[in-house]
């Protein structure tokens, strides 16, 4: 494969992992294993992008009937009501849940012809998914465990990518 150039916004990230998790990694995907996510990461993109919306819509549904069930549960026990809104760290977790979903989306039709740019997106996705699991510090009944599971993902999905990142050069 040809020398990939570095050209998602933080280069120096990008640089950094593409040294720690690919060219210097003692374990390295067979060759047949690497073509076949390249080949097939378009749909697994959309899929992932499709379920992310799913997902998006599922939080926001969740959140706003258990706000109104405990609002109602509230009244009934003549309590002040328990809250009005779902607080700013739900709308910045609902934001960067369709932010992924937006991203993932986007990158399935580049994806598909082996763009560089395609790929790029799915990085940045899982930069997305670094910053939330940063937000889940703020929330209660999330915290660290949540940042150590955001952070194991993110290291297995960056093993991923640049292992493939040669597939897409163009």
């Amino acid at each position: 494969m040809s020398e990939v150039k570095y050209d998602s916004q933080p280069m120096a990230l990008e640089k950094w992992l593409d040294e720690n998790l690919n060219k210097k990694f003692p374990v390295q995907l067979p060759d047949g294993a690497k073509k076949w996510l390249a080949d097939n990461s378009w749909w697994l993109a959309l899929i992932g992008g499709v379920v992310s919306l799913w997902g998006a819509w599922s939080f926001w549904q969740l959140g706003h009937t258990a706000s109104q069930f405990l609002n109602g549960l509230s009244q009934v026990y003549g309590v002040n009501t328990y809250s009005q809104d779902l607080g700013v760290f739900w709308y910045v977790v609902f934001a960067a849940m369709l932010v992924q979903a937006v991203l993932l989306l986007m990158a399935f039709q580049k994806l598909k012809v082996h763009k560089k740019s395609g790929w790029n997106l799915l990085l940045y996705s899982s930069y997305v998914s670094v910053v939330t699991g940063v937000v889940y510090l703020m929330l209660p009944y999330y915290g660290f465990g949540s940042l150590l599971g955001t952070a194991l993902g993110a290291v297995i999905s960056w093993y991923i990518l640049f292992q493939v990142r040669s597939h897409f050069a163009k």
